[in-house]
């Protein structure tokens, strides 16, 4: 598994830093994205990116450093954690559209990249190259955010028109690519035995999961399910996932204290 440090950190972060006021030890941090392939001068490297980025904020306590969430990486991190635990359930849908063209001058690939980005989380896809489209009402404005005024965009909500069809809008999203990636969440997990986990290798295993599931939320529009095909495998992932998580973090309990101490001795007196 190819893990991105700074992927590994906002996992990490959003699973005990988002909900938890007690600071939390760097070396607790480096020792755990280690035991996840993530070597030590690269974790440090991207808390220091993270601290003058100002995502989180760093104390010191005689020789030992602790980081808290800064009120901006708290936001970022609580948008990250209702799409990834929203999980996904039949919703009323009442078959309208948003549907947003924008137009970003040629000389300006990276903020075509960023308005791609930001519309693909909030659960948009492009349709041929064109204009990008999305079931239920969403509000572009602050999707896009202060760029806008740049890109010209230009929004419609409502029902497609005949010969356009749920079915043509909906095949603009890579639905097929995104069920494969869930199975293959499922096959994994499914052979994770936690009551066979030390407290230490439950607490790291969870943060694995959540970067898994991380990963998947933010590629699954969360479509309405009229919109999803039959066995749609999401469902029964979301539920896997939620049951794991539950159990690994009952497991992981005795650690926990150690951990955001940075008491390395106590989390290897677990190993």
């Amino acid at each position: 598994m190819t893990v991105h440090p700074q992927s590994l950190f906002f996992a990490l972060a959003g699973l005990h830093m988002l909900d938890d006021p007690r600071p939390l030890s760097g070396a607790s941090i480096v020792f755990v994205m280690g035991r996840l392939g993530v070597g030590e001068s690269a974790a440090r490297s991207v808390l220091q990116r993270m601290a003058a980025k100002n995502f989180i904020v760093r104390h010191k306590e005689g020789r030992k450093t602790f980081y808290t969430l800064s009120d901006r990486g708290r936001a970022i991190l609580r948008e990250g954690q209702e799409k990834m635990f929203a999980g996904w359930q039949p919703q009323d849908w009442d078959g309208r559209w948003t549907f947003v063209r924008i137009r970003v001058p040629e000389a300006k690939r990276t903020l075509r990249h960023q308005m791609a980005s930001r519309l693909s989380w909030a659960g948009f896809a492009q349709v041929d190259g064109g204009p990008w489209v999305a079931p239920g009402p969403h509000d572009v404005a602050t999707i896009l955010g202060p760029e806008q005024s740049v890109i010209s965009p230009i929004v419609v909500y409502g029902e497609p028109q005949p010969p356009t069809s749920e079915e043509m809008l909906a095949g603009a999203f890579d639905l097929a690519e995104l069920a494969a990636d869930y199975e293959s969440f499922g096959e994994k997990w499914r052979a994770v035995d936690p009551d066979s986990l030390s407290p230490v290798d439950a607490l790291v295993k969870r943060v694995e999961l959540h970067l898994d599931w991380l990963a998947l939320a933010r590629t699954d529009p969360q479509l309405p399910a009229t919109l999803l095909p039959k066995g749609w495998p999401g469902a029964a992932q979301s539920i896997s996932f939620r049951e794991l998580d539950a159990e690994l973090g009952t497991r992981e309990v005795h650690a926990v204290s150690g951990f955001f101490a940075g008491d390395l001795n106590e989390l290897y007196s677990f190993l």
